[in-house]
């Protein structure tokens, strides 16, 4: 098989999984309630979710089309290793767990971080600024803006340390 043809069957894998997750993430913001108001709780959550669906058909468009560009260095998994995949996995694993014990804003900060390191960022300073940052933002967005569950972690509780961000008392 060449290049080419690994690019576009890459492609269509890659669209395919984009698309079941949006479909998953449009289920799921079916099951939050709704408000009379014309932009609710469900509002965001719908919009990313159906834009996970229409990346994932114009991925599969665009590999159809065979117009997937030229196949750089490091594409797919043409030399990737094990030890970069379990890494992928495990932190989403991070994640899950950090949520668990931790809650969300700590979770986001710890497995950004966390990616970064396992895509060959090296540079500390812009890991932790761009996690605390995308945390603050997160947390505003989601439990400040669309008014979502911040459960506490089973650990160590952070909403009191979180709470001036979404304006809960």
């Amino acid at each position: 098989m060449g290049n080419e043809q690994y690019k576009i069957k890459i492609e269509y894998c890659v669209g395919a999984a984009v698309i079941l997750i949006g479909v998953f993430f449009i289920f799921q913001a079916f099951t939050i309630s709704t408000t009379r108001e014309a932009v609710g709780p469900r509002t965001l959550p719908m919009i990313l979710a159906v834009s996970l669906v229409l990346g994932g058909l114009w991925l599969i468009l665009r590999a159809f089309r065979g117009k997937t560009g030229d196949l750089s260095e490091g594409y797919g998994f043409l030399e990737s290793d094990s030890k970069r995949i379990f890494s992928v996995i495990a932190c989403g694993a991070l994640f899950v767990v950090t949520f668990w014990g931790l809650g969300y804003f700590s979770a986001v900060i710890v497995t950004l971080i966390a990616m970064l390191y396992t895509f060959g960022v090296r540079n500390w300073v812009s890991m932790l600024l761009g996690a605390v940052v995308l945390a603050l933002v997160f947390q505003w967005v989601f439990m400040g803006v669309m008014l979502l569950n911040d459960p506490k972690g089973a650990l160590f509780d952070m909403r009191p340390y979180t709470n001036w961000i979404t304006g809960a008392k």
